[in-house]
C-alpha cells in the first residue's frame, strides 16, 4: 500500500514538472484551446404567449378584408343612423372587424327613435336590432296609443366572459354580437322597463315573440338569474341554427 502511494506521488510530481517544462519552451496544453464558455440561451420571444395554444377559433362575424364593404351593404337600406369605427381588437378572442355605434332608428314620417346609451356593436347586429325597433317595438307601442321616444340599452360590446363569471366562456358581448335591452321611454317622458311584469302584457308578448324569431338567444326574467332586469339579445351561431328563448312574462 505504501509503495503504491509513493508511486502515485512520483507520477504527479513528474506531470507537474513536465507542465512547467512545457511552459518554459512555449508549448500550450491543447485543453486551453477549448471554448469553456457556457452556451448562450435561445433568444427570448417577444411574446411569451406565442408558446401558448391559440384560443378556440370563433366564427367571424365578417371577413376582415370585406368588413367595411359588407357593412355598407347591410346598412344602406336599414333606416338606422350609425357611426363606423376602426376595427376593435382585444385579448382572448374579443373584438369586432367593423364596429358601428347605433345612434337612432328612422321611421316613416321623419320619426326618429334614439338609442341610448348609443351602443357599439357589429353592423349586422345593428341592422337586426334596428329592424326589431322599427318593425316591432314602435308598432306595438303605437297600438297602445303612445309613441316611442327612446330605446334604452344596458350593454353591448364588452370584452368579458358570460355573466362576468371567472372561467366562463367568452360572451357574445365580447364580439359585438349581443345587446341588452333595458327600457322604452315614451314621448311624454314616462318609462317602461321591458322586464316589468305589471306592464301591458300585449306589448310584452309582442316583443318576446318577435325577439325570439329574430335573434339566436333571448334571455330575460326566469332564464338564469342574471337577466332579471334586462333582455339579452344576441346572434350566437349554433349547430343546426339552434336558438334559445328564455323570457318569462309572468
Amino acid at each position: 500500500m505504501e509503495r503504491a502511494i509513493v508511486s502515485l506521488v512520483a507520477i504527479l510530481l513528474q506531470t507537474v514538472a513536465a507542465g512547467a517544462q512545457d511552459r518554459r519552451v512555449g508549448l500550450v496544453s491543447p485543453f486551453l484551446a477549448l471554448d469553456r464558455r457556457f452556451p448562450e440561451p435561445p433568444a427570448r420571444p417577444n411574446d411569451l404567449m406565442s408558446y401558448a395554444p391559440a384560443p378556440t377559433a370563433r366564427d367571424p362575424s365578417l371577413p376582415r378584408a370585406d368588413a367595411d364593404a359588407t357593412c355598407r351593404a347591410l346598412l344602406t337600406d336599414a333606416s338606422i343612423v350609425t357611426t363606423p369605427h376602426a376595427a376593435i381588437s382585444g385579448e382572448g378572442g374579443c373584438g369586432i372587424a367593423a364596429p358601428v355605434t347605433l345612434e337612432a332608428v328612422l321611421l316613416p314620417g321623419e320619426r326618429r327613435i334614439e338609442i341610448a346609451p348609443a351602443p357599439v356593436m357589429r353592423c349586422d347586429l345593428a341592422a337586426r336590432f334596428g329592424a326589431f325597433v322599427r318593425e316591432t317595438i314602435a308598432p306595438a307601442i303605437d297600438a297602445s296609443g303612445r309613441k316611442v321616444k327612446r330605446v334604452i340599452t344596458a350593454d353591448a360590446y364588452d370584452c368579458r366572459s358570460r355573466n362576468r363569471q371567472a372561467g366562463a366562456k367568452l360572451s357574445e358581448h365580447a364580439t359585438g354580437a349581443a345587446i341588452d335591452l333595458a327600457a322604452i321611454e315614451f314621448a311624454d317622458g314616462s318609462l317602461m322597463r321591458v322586464t316589468d311584469k305589471t306592464a301591458d302584457p300585449t306589448i310584452a308578448e309582442s316583443l318576446r315573440q318577435s325577439a325570439c324569431a329574430r335573434f339566436s338567444t333571448v334571455l330575460g326574467p326566469g332564464s338564469d338569474g342574471y337577466h332579471e332586469d334586462h333582455i339579452h339579445l344576441d346572434l350566437a351561431l349554433r349547430r343546426g341554427g339552434a336558438k334559445i328563448c328564455q323570457w318569462a312574462l309572468k
